[in-house]
């Protein structure tokens, strides 16, 4: 089995995050990362970014634990705040 894992930057501080919430790198972006991996994110039947003819209703909120929060967490981090950065994305091997 493999996870999928990005790796962010945030200036010259770098670390990686799992699709299960792992984190591992530079110790002050890791403490970062976790403030943002506690907090919702809202996701569209259509992706993270809502498009004009999105009905409010189709909006569904994602908390942590939910297996599809993180990939959509990443996907909006770098839209929140620019000085985060995906610098690369890929699997490791778990078990």
């Amino acid at each position: 089995m493999e996870t999928l894992v990005w790796s962010i930057a945030h200036g010259a501080r770098h670390a990686t995050v799992g699709e299960d919430g792992s984190l591992e790198g530079d110790p002050e972006l890791v403490e970062l990362l976790r403030r943002h991996l506690a907090e919702p994110v809202t996701v569209y039947r259509r992706g993270t970014v809502p498009s004009p003819d999105v009905d409010a209703a189709d909006a569904i909120k994602l908390r942590p634990g939910d297996g599809r929060y993180v990939v959509a967490r990443i996907r909006v981090l770098c839209a929140d705040d620019p000085g985060y950065e995906i610098v690369g994305c890929g699997w490791k091997p778990t078990g």
